[in-house]
């Protein structure tokens, strides 16, 4: 799901692609779908490190909606591939306090998973090129958000199919149910990926 994203992942595990599993994650309400991710555009292969997504990510549409305090939330991942078929990474979970949580003492903040596992073949993406099977472990020391945000979200399992295009950019998919995770870039078998927006209500 980010934790490339499991139940939390991203925020979701190969068995539950809905994301995150520990709290009210909904589309910012009543209001157009944000232009918050920014779109990739094509990137030269030949460049040398691959843009950082979370540059740029919007802070706004999160601050009236079914729940009084809550968050933007992305989940940005880095996954490495190697020759041999081994897959490591992180996930991370970014939240953007919105105004009431800011004024009751929340402040933005992030969880971190790291990620290992090995390439597979796809399962549901019929134009993907590769899939990856994930385990993520909770990063304790490089997380900030409040503990229970997170927890047991941690040894589960995840799935990804993954789309390489010839541009540079890529595109990645829950393996179970083929609903898109998130798009970014790839190269040297790296890939970098930021899911839309949603809200986390508290």
């Amino acid at each position: 799901m980010i934790f490339l994203l499991g139940s939390l992942l991203v925020g979701c595990s190969s068995s539950a692609d809905i994301a995150p599993t520990t709290g009210n994650t909904t589309p910012a309400p009543n209001t157009p779908t944000p232009q918050t991710t920014p779109k990739p555009e094509t990137v030269p292969t030949q460049v040398a490190e691959l843009p950082d997504l979370k540059k740029g990510l919007s802070r706004e549409g999160c601050d009236n909606g079914p729940g009084v305090m809550g968050a933007a939330s992305y989940f940005v991942g880095e996954i490495t591939i190697t020759d041999d078929g081994d897959a490591r990474g992180e996930e991370e979970w970014v939240l953007f306090a919105n105004k009431k949580w800011a004024g009751h003492n929340g402040s933005d903040c992030s969880v971190r998973w790291t990620l290992s596992g090995n390439k597979t073949t796809t399962r549901s993406c019929g134009r993907c090129d590769l899939g990856v099977s994930l385990t993520n472990q909770l990063d304790v020391t490089g997380s900030n958000c409040p503990e229970d945000l997170t927890k047991g979200e941690t040894g589960q399992s995840i799935g990804y199919d993954i789309n390489l295009k010839d541009d540079g950019t890529v595109e990645v998919f829950f393996a179970k149910s083929g609903k898109r995770v998130g798009e970014g870039y790839h190269k040297d078998g790296t890939i970098r990926y930021v899911t839309d927006m949603s809200c986390r209500w508290f």
